[in-house]
């Protein structure tokens, strides 16, 4: 008696059902159906067959984040080279907002961690850990995106979420920075001040662009580093965007204080500035900074990450007010001076 043969198992695709299902022309349909293994690479080849085509192209990328989110199917988009395909379709449709927003989208996915998710903070593992982007063009394609979009706030939101993960992996970050990630994230902010969403993943990528790695990056092996890409470091940039982050980040606090998420976020932020006494100053003078944090701890009592980013920050620059009495004196006269209220809007 023979073994049956195993049934192969098909998921609908709703790429090619779009692509070859029953139009005003034909009524009659083409096949719809595919083997779940073969999705990534049926798109990929779309991809590749109608790369001057801008609707298939928007259409491929629009599938991609629901195949993505299955971690067998992210390995696969990584070795099958999607990355640069997504990045080769954002240069040759340079004006394409839907397919710019969609691009970053798919980098958001693309990007994820194996194992992990968007929002993880650094950690020593993540040293030898390979990203999707070899080299500072793709990098360079991303910010260069975000800057002739600055307007579009649904893209601006998707870049700045793509930036998170991009950020995760120490040799990525060090070009994401020299090549203006910190100025894009707060680019971002400045624009769309009020919208929750842009300003939550702008934080978020923050969060860890702040933290110069050249530390991290000195146990990389030299031929997993992405070259130098400018004779500024990742701490001169972060110098000069110190004062610029600091305000925006309380502007946001003030904007969205009943948004633990983004007041979560901001304290983060806030809290790996402090770790570098040189930004005290900086913050202890930034208006309402000192106050917004005491602000958070009072009113989000049960939110433990918050509780403790909050405080650290604030124990910080006790610490520097305590070692220092013409600080000390200049600040107590500062904080005389301004009204404070938890919204920026009372």
């Amino acid at each position: 008696m023979n073994n049956p043969r195993p049934q192969i198992k098909y998921s609908h695709s709703t790429l090619t059902d779009r692509l070859l299902g029953p139009s005003n022309n034909f009524a009659a349909a083409g096949p719809a159906e595919l083997p779940w293994s073969c999705a990534i690479y049926s798109v990929v080849n779309w991809l590749v067959a109608f790369a001057d085509v801008e609707g298939i192209q928007i259409m491929c990328l629009k599938v991609l984040p629901y195949l993505l989110e299955d971690e067998n199917q992210r390995t696969i988009a990584q070795r099958a080279g999607l990355t640069d395909l997504v990045l080769r379709s954002m240069l040759l449709f340079p004006s394409s907002v839907a397919l710019h927003t969609a691009s970053f989208h798919t980098l958001v996915l693309l990007a994820r961690p194996l194992g992990g998710r968007e929002g993880m903070l650094f950690h020593v593992a993540m040293l030898n850990t390979s990203g999707i982007l070899c080299s500072k063009s793709g990098i360079a394609v991303m910010l260069d995106s975000m800057k002739r979009f600055a307007d579009y706030e649904v893209l601006q939101a998707m870049a700045c979420w793509s930036l998170v993960n991009i950020a995760l992996i120490p040799a990525q970050k060090k070009v994401l920075v020299s090549l203006g990630g910190i100025s894009a994230a707060a680019n971002a902010m400045m624009k769309h001040p009020l919208n929750p969403d842009v300003q939550f993943r702008a934080l978020f990528s923050l969060i860890n662009l702040v933290i110069p790695s050249n530390s991290q990056l000195d146990n990389i092996p030299a031929d997993a580093q992405i070259m130098d890409t400018g004779v500024q470091s990742e701490r001169e940039l972060l110098d000069e965007s110190v004062l610029q982050i600091s305000n925006l980040v309380v502007l946001a606090m003030r904007n969205f204080c009943s948004s633990e998420a983004i007041l979560n976020r901001a304290c983060l932020v806030l809290h790996n500035l402090s770790l570098n006494e040189e930004y005290h100053r900086t913050l202890l003078f930034t208006p309402h900074c000192y106050q917004m944090l005491e602000w958070c701890i009072a009113n989000y009592r049960n939110d433990n990450v918050l509780q403790q980013s909050a405080g650290g920050t604030l124990q910080r620059l006790q610490l520097s007010l305590a070692s220092d009495d013409m600080l000390r004196s200049h600040f107590a006269e500062t904080m005389r001076s301004q009204e404070f209220s938890g919204s920026a809007h009372s």
